[in-house]
């Protein structure tokens, strides 16, 4: 034990414990109301047994917050009962006595009743034993250091007694729970803050690092559980080298009081940090060592998690891992085996999860993913294991816009971060808001898709690693909103922004690549995004990416084909996308492939063949919620249903046609021509709002003077465009008015 005129650290006993074993005194009294022993009862179990409270940090106030409201015999509250116990110990001679005098009040035979009134093997008698032990076992200055505290923790009640009958002393001082602790209680509460710290994915505040700075001063030993803290501090504050040294602090302080049965532990944490600061190679030989080290001490719990961990990372980084043993079907196959033999119903839960990612990623049977996702959500439901509702939302909202139904999709994002988000993980919840955002970017709400990660950005800003992803999103939002403004200054420095981003994940840099792409075709740099969509799709067979991706990268290619004169070459690449996600039930695929189809027919003049794909696709495409892919489709209809009437030629070539079937047919495609416009001005997509623009402008000088002031109106709409696209693109602003 050791005291100063801060703070008191003692093993076990300290001035509220005191105050505890004075109120079972108070108990076993009988001096309670009959209708209060049971809830007293409760209170001193919950108390005495200690899991879930740190004792030694109590005040009176607390006390008094659950005792003022039990009823004694005598018409006073437990609380008044207590205050004078407390203050019949009025010298360091009565605390002794008290402490003392345990054995002999609880635990023997009273002469009165014949019964003793604590058993010595309930939780209750094993608090008032161990308090017994551990007062013998202290020094004599010790326990007048014990006394001083317990005065100063008493003096507090004097602002609070009512009864004229209470002592007062003349000193009156308010507690603070820092002025005493034990090292139980320290623990235990070490032991919160890292459980705080691996559910929310935050490091500490200033001040509770000063906190336990000022514990530790005063401590008579330094509990292995602070180098643990340390680690995760220095690991979500992205020091590398302060969470690598206090991770081998903590598992050397460990394996050497617990012979090594920590050490695999220790191998898997490394692992994880090791990922997180892209140090592949040394995490894929950490995990390796852990599975091995495992093995040899039969953790089947460590084994089955560190193999759970390794699948993921495989998919994740195929280049920088070995080639599997076994596939990948074989290896959820047994963990799944493994982990209904050992009860962990938290890895079965992730196993099924994992099937069904893996099942997506592929373009497996959509009743396959659909039974594994409810499998997981049952086992999550089974135990209340709220942790992984993210992972799990995360994977049904891909799951159902995959499937051409993004409102559902939304649903889900949106309803975690609406209920979920308090007791998931932080990663999954910024995962989820930015999924949100970027489906938001989609529709052509930018504003809205920024407030979702504003939002979320103090939470975001727990980790390094985690505020990276929320900076990467929100770059590439604004990446894309430039691109499609032809900011082309700002675009310039998103891009270089976007490549010197580290720690992005996989899907992000789809979506940069993707975005990137985009950048250089619109520049009229084709080579170049051949180039680059050509490498990508190499790269994503080559890796076994997602199905889905790999589709777009074979989509984008053949748009470059197109935009290069060789639309043979893109409608062969399209015919094959199409065959492949409609075995997968792509819709999303399916339905960009057909817009791009379209557009090839509509290029040799099949008008009709393009009208009946679109009469038939539209309403499947609004479902998937996409505004360029809409806006796409009104565009090819409105040119498919000029070009299938011969409109243009016919009022070129002064042929006669009958006047009213004209202007129908115009006034038909102007209407899918102003929704086109609609869709793409959303999405502040100057350029095609220009091409619309000037389609709308030629079909009102057409259709004749009733339409002069529309026609006016477009031209006017059309040179605004256009003079602030050439603003954009010399100052890098650009705003749709």
């Amino acid at each position: 034990m050791s005291y100063n005129s801060e703070l008191l650290c003692t093993k076990f006993l300290a001035p509220a414990k005191v105050a505890l074993i004075a109120l079972i005194y108070v108990y076993c009294s009988h001096e309670i109301q009959t209708r209060s022993r049971v809830t007293l009862l409760m209170l001193l179990l919950k108390w005495t047994d200690g899991k879930d409270t740190c004792l030694s940090l109590f005040g009176l106030s607390d006390f008094k917050d659950h005792l003022s409201d039990l009823p004694c015999v005598d018409g006073r509250s437990a609380y008044d009962r207590l205050l004078l116990k407390l203050y019949d110990i009025g010298s360091m001679d009565d605390l002794c006595s008290l402490i003392n005098d345990i054995d002999s009040d609880f635990f023997k035979v009273s002469n009165n009743s014949g019964n003793i009134a604590v058993s010595s093997t309930s939780v209750v008698g094993h608090f008032l034993r161990r308090s017994y032990v551990e007062f013998k076992a202290m020094e004599f200055d010790e326990r007048v250091d014990l006394w001083k505290a317990f005065a100063t923790f008493r003096s507090y009640g004097d602002n609070e007694m009512t009864i004229a009958s209470l002592h007062k002393p003349e000193v009156q001082r308010v507690f603070s729970p820092k002025d005493s602790f034990a090292m139980e209680d320290v623990t235990k509460m070490f032991e919160f803050q890292i459980e705080y710290m691996q559910k929310q994915g935050c490091s500490l505040p200033v001040s509770m690092v000063e906190t336990l700075d000022k514990i530790l001063a005063h401590s008579f030993r330094t509990p292995s559980s602070i180098y643990y803290i340390r680690f995760l501090h220095g690991w979500r504050c992205g020091d590398y080298q302060e969470a690598f040294e206090n991770l081998h602090r903590y598992f050397d302080y460990t394996m050497h009081h617990n012979d090594k049965i920590f050490y695999q532990y220790a191998l898997l944490n490394l692992a994880i940090l090791q990922a997180d600061f892209n140090c592949l190679e040394e995490a894929v030989w950490a995990i390796q060592e852990t599975i091995k080290t495992a093995r040899e001490n039969k953790d089947n719990i460590c084994l089955n998690f560190s193999l759970s961990w390794l699948y993921h990372f495989q998919k994740s980084h195929p280049r920088e891992c070995p080639p599997p043993a076994s596939s990948d079907n074989a290896t959820v196959q047994f963990l799944k085996v493994k982990a209904k033999e050992t009860g962990m119903v938290n890895l079965q839960s992730v196993v099924y999860l994992s099937e069904a990612k893996a099942m997506i990623m592929s373009g497996g049977n959509a009743t396959l993913i659909f039974e594994s996702i409810m499998k997981s959500a049952y086992m999550n439901a089974s135990i209340n294991l709220l942790e992984s509702v993210g992972a799990q939302f995360l994977v049904q909202a891909t799951f159902w816009s995959r499937l051409g139904i993004s409102n559902l999709g939304k649903f889900y994002t949106d309803g975690f971060l609406d209920l979920f988000q308090d007791s998931s993980f932080v990663e999954d919840v910024v995962k989820i808001a930015c999924r949100s955002a970027y489906t938001l970017v989609n529709c052509g709400r930018y504003d809205d898709a920024l407030k979702v990660l504003s939002d979320i950005e103090s939470t975001a800003s727990r980790s390094l690693r985690i505020h990276q992803i929320w900076v990467t999103y929100k770059t590439l939002i604004m990446f894309k909103r430039a691109i499609r403004n032809e900011r082309m200054n700002e675009v310039e420095a998103l891009s270089k922004r976007l490549n010197s981003m580290p720690g992005v994940t996989e899907d992000c840099r789809l979506d940069i690549n993707f975005a990137q792409i985009e950048y250089y075709t619109r520049c009229g740099n084709t080579e170049l995004a051949l180039t680059l969509s050509s490498q990508y799709l190499d790269s994503s067979v080559a890796d076994d990416l997602d199905l889905y991706n790999q589709l777009v990268y074979m989509m984008q290619y053949s748009r470059i084909m197109l935009l290069l004169g060789r639309p043979l070459r893109g409608y062969t690449l399209l015919m094959r996308c199409m065959s492949i996600a409609e075995k997968s039930s792509l819709v999303p695929a399916i339905m960009e492939a057909l817009c791009m189809i379209c557009e090839i027919f509509n290029s040799i003049k099949s008008h009709q063949q393009v009208l009946a794909i679109l009469d038939a696709t539209i309403p499947y495409i609004v479902e998937c919620e996409n505004a360029e892919l809409l806006g796409k489709a009104y565009y090819e209809t409105a040119k498919a249903i000029i070009g299938a009437s011969d409109l243009l030629e016919a009022v070129v070539g002064g042929q006669e046609r009958d006047a009213e079937e004209v202007r129908g047919k115009i006034m038909h495609a102007i209407r899918y021509a102003k929704l086109a416009y609609a869709e793409h001005e959303k999405l502040e997509d100057v350029s095609r709002m220009l091409d619309i623009s000037s389609m709308l402008a030629r079909l009102y000088h057409i259709v004749g003077p009733g339409y002069t002031d529309d026609r006016d109106c477009t031209a006017m709409q059309n040179m605004s465009l256009r003079q602030m696209r050439s603003e954009a693109r010399r100052s890098g602003m650009f705003t749709v008015t």
